[in-house]
């Protein structure tokens, strides 16, 4: 996991995280930095074993479908993780069958990348949860020294 958190705080150096963290902005930072438009959408209803979070790569748009029945800190840590897939370029094929039910109103042929997230078991995955995590805590070891800081003087009388 050390290996896998110096790489992904090594490709955050290239981006800029506003600071306090908004999403809204760093999608917009993204978008810019792809040169291409990035809408978000929300889509409920999801069965238990259908991702929570899905990046769609389409010729001039991405779209980064998510589960808005949750708090607004998880659904915003599904959409860092779809944006995470971005930043570092995975890719992953999708049956054109799972993908007609998924999108009934697109073509398979005009996507050209589909990311579900299910579960954590690849090293992609892994890579998108850690950068994600970075990403809203602020990019990188520093940040989370702060917070340990601040935590342990916040509660020092009690110990």
């Amino acid at each position: 996991m050390g290996k896998l958190r110096r790489r992904c705080e090594q490709r955050l150096r290239a981006f800029t995280i506003p600071q306090p963290f908004d999403l809204v902005t760093f999608c917009a930072h993204v978008s810019e930095l792809r040169g291409r438009r990035l809408e978000l959408r929300p889509i409920s209803g999801l069965s238990a074993s259908a991702p929570c979070g899905m990046w769609v790569s389409m010729a001039e748009v991405d779209v980064i479908l998510y589960e808005p029945a949750t708090s607004k800190l998880h659904s915003e840590h599904i959409i860092l993780h779809e944006l995470a897939h971005m930043l570092c370029d995975h890719r992953l094929s999708m049956d054109s069958s799972v993908l007609r039910k998924l999108l009934p109103s697109l073509s398979p042929e005009m996507v050209r990348r589909v990311l579900g997230r299910v579960d954590y078991a690849t090293e992609q995955e892994q890579e998108a949860e850690m950068l994600a995590s970075l990403i809203r805590g602020g990019g990188g070891r520093q940040q989370a020294r702060d917070a340990l800081s601040r935590m342990t003087e916040v509660f020092s009388p009690y110990t």
